[in-house]
């Protein structure tokens, strides 16, 4: 469901490009900048929120934590439920990474750290998703969270001197 809400949303985004791109490309430098870079912005605010979840992948580990019970709250319950936000989170993000690095190409590319940066970001995304999917099957789980951190780091430095 992650996935296909993904998805629809890229689609809708890179169909709005397509659509209004003579509108886009005759539009204000700076209203465009500032379309692009809010994509970027909420797409950041979303991996952050895809990363505050490891604890609780930790906590879920914690057996004592599982079994515990304060009444009728039960923790595990609600670490389990978190965890399913993971993947949902991380991809719609994403989605809005790639209509960020979209709407960046299409205006003008050159060869500066922010862009290379921001191409870097988007090939290690690339391959920290594939690396999700099958860490989601139990396989490389340790190369997706050293691919997590290698892409936050890239990220960071690309939103910091973009």
């Amino acid at each position: 469901m992650a996935l296909a809400g993904a998805g629809i949303l890229l689609a809708a985004g890179l169909l709005f490009t397509y659509a209004d791109y003579h509108t886009l490309m005759d539009s204000d430098t700076h209203w465009y900048k500032g379309i692009f870079k809010q994509l970027g912005s909420i797409a950041r605010i979303g991996f952050f929120a895809a990363a505050a979840v490891y604890p609780v992948f930790l906590l879920l580990k914690w057996k004592k934590l599982k079994k515990a019970e304060w009444g009728s709250f039960k923790p595990g319950k609600v670490l389990q439920v978190l965890r399913k936000w993971h993947t949902p989170i991380a991809l719609v993000s994403a989605a809005l990474v790639l209509l960020h690095g979209t709407l960046a190409i299409l205006r003008g590319f050159t060869l500066d750290f922010t862009y290379m940066t921001g191409m870097l970001g988007v090939i290690l995304l690339g391959f920290l998703t594939i690396m999700g999917f099958k860490r989601f099957k139990r396989n490389d789980r340790k190369l997706h969270f050293k691919l997590a951190i290698v892409f936050i780091l890239v990220f960071m430095i690309h939103a910091t001197f973009a």
